[in-house]
């Protein structure tokens, strides 16, 4: 009885942190410039959004190849990127294509949302 109380309630706290107005699918915007040969991508949230930097955006190009984002730049918590991240894509990329997987939430989230999206 009382570990069907405790998961009741827990269930209810989750509920009470979760709300029902995600971002489009694609809302997540990829912003690509050189760096020098290379080309460095800019991973940025939707408005009102954070990007959770204890699970890091990662991009899985069509190939194979996995690029994981990150900044020095955080939350005092870790928790989240205070500036977006970026990730360096080896060599002149024209155009960008893959799967880009991140967990996004707004400031008074409990829970964080994993996104995914096409690119």
């Amino acid at each position: 009885m009382r570990r069907t109380l405790v998961a009741a309630l827990a269930a209810g706290a989750l509920a009470l942190g979760c709300r029902s107005d995600l971002p489009p699918s694609d809302a997540l915007r990829l912003d690509t410039a050189p760096a020098g040969g290379d080309t460095r991508l800019t991973l940025i949230a939707p408005p009102g959004f954070k990007l959770n930097a204890r699970v890091k955006p990662a991009l899985e190009l069509s190939e194979g190849t996995v690029l994981r984002f990150d900044s020095p730049y955080l939350t005092p918590d870790s928790a989240y990127f205070t500036r977006p991240p970026t990730a360096l894509l080896a060599g002149s990329a024209r155009r960008v294509r893959g799967t880009l997987r991140a967990s996004i939430c707004q400031p008074d989230e409990l829970v964080c949302r994993s996104v995914t999206q096409e690119i």
